[in-house]
């Protein structure tokens, strides 16, 4: 084999074999060089996919507080909903009392079921009443530990000059399905603005 390389080789004239020793000479190059190029364009590839999970854990470390104060703020709007509220015309005219108003008309709204929750919507009339007093009810309210939110207001100066109106406030309320009826007032809550009523989010 080697003498009929050699026979073939010695009937090449000078330009076919330097034509011949170049290509050999770029094949062996592409050989080599081929494996390392593409050893490096995986290496390359492997630092760009490190750097983007880098930067996406340094994204969640920058947002894990915010992360965890959503997640407190739905655990928060979750357990209010545990306990549902008492009937809200007893429970409005309860709290009037508290703050000196009286009320002269009550209207029960139609109930809604809204999927899994079930709507309460109840309007009371406070007539001459004072308009600071009404402020401080509807904060009670709002503060309520129940999922109670308010829903209307409307006022109308009842005395000018004197510090009574003709107010009207509606209040509604959700009961999720599987709640507990209330029986008796739960422990206060935290002094932050508890959330407000409605069927939390998804």
């Amino acid at each position: 084999m080697r003498e009929k390389l050699e026979a073939y080789w010695a009937t090449l004239s000078t330009r076919e074999k330097r034509l011949f020793s170049f290509l050999l000479v770029m094949t062996s190059a592409f050989v080599l060089f081929l494996p390392m190029q593409l050893l490096q364009r995986n290496i390359d590839a492997l630092k760009r996919e490190n750097q983007e999970l880098e930067s996406l854990i340094a994204e969640f470390e920058r947002r894990a507080p915010e992360l965890a104060a959503r997640k407190a703020l739905e655990r928060s709007v979750e357990s209010r909903y545990e306990i549902q509220a008492p009937p809200l015309s007893s429970f409005l005219e309860a709290k009037s009392r508290e703050f000196g108003l009286s009320i002269s008309a009550v209207t029960n709204q139609p109930e809604v079921q809204e999927g899994p929750f079930r709507r309460r919507h109840v309007r009371a009339t406070f007539p001459g009443s004072s308009l600071k007093a009404a402020i401080k009810l509807m904060n009670a309210l709002e503060a309520s530990p129940y999922p109670i939110a308010i829903e209307r207001i409307h006022i109308d100066h009842f005395s000018p000059g004197e510090d009574r109106f003709n107010i009207e406030i509606g209040i509604i309320t959700y009961d999720r399905q599987g709640s507990s009826p209330s029986s008796a007032p739960p422990p206060s809550s935290p002094s932050s603005s508890p959330p407000r009523a409605g069927p939390p989010s998804p």
